[in-house]
């Protein structure tokens, strides 16, 4: 999930986000976080994860609702991670009204419809909805969470962030 949505939040997608980034207490700290918890070679433990948590919802606090446009982008990345973490921390209860798949799924149903109101076809209609949901299916079968597993996923998030934010750039200009 960091591999996946932690570089849409640097992306540079919106001018008004990185000046709320800037007022981040921690924000080199945060930057860093992000980068070290992206990489599959790096240990983290749940220090890391802990301070993550709490660098997200400082951001997330920043803003007084849900902001659209550009920064409606990297504000949702930022909240999947930290949804994401919870769930991994055990802070967010399985028996959640809303299941984490269906926020990545929203997300992704969202890129779509900006990327068709930009008039960006990429060869299929629901193109990130079709992503996520052969990334969770890939999941299901592989058992990505084994040593080689979690590498080899790692590399595949990496290049869905790079669709995303390729795809991105081109319906935000």
């Amino acid at each position: 999930m960091i591999a996946r949505f932690a570089p849409i939040i640097g992306a540079g997608f919106s001018t008004d986000w990185e000046e709320v980034e800037a007022e981040l207490s921690s924000g080199d700290e945060f930057v860093e976080l992000l980068s070290r918890m992206a990489d599959p070679t790096s240990d983290v433990g749940i220090g890391e994860v802990d301070s993550l948590l709490e660098s997200l919802e400082e951001l997330l606090d920043l803003f007084d609702e849900e902001p659209m446009g550009n920064t409606y982008y990297p504000f949702k990345a930022a909240e999947l991670i930290e949804l994401h973490g919870r769930m991994a921390t055990g802070d967010l209860p399985d028996d959640a009204p809303v299941p984490l798949s269906e926020w990545v799924d929203r997300f992704a149903k969202h890129v779509d419809w900006q990327l068709e109101k930009s008039g960006i076809d990429l060869g299929r209609p629901d193109y990130f909805a079709h992503l996520e949901r052969t990334l969770r299916e890939s999941d299901r079968i592989s058992g990505a969470n084994d040593g080689g597993g979690f590498a080899d996923r790692m590399v595949v998030c990496r290049e869905r962030s790079a669709e995303y934010i390729s795809a991105l750039s081109s319906a935000l200009r």
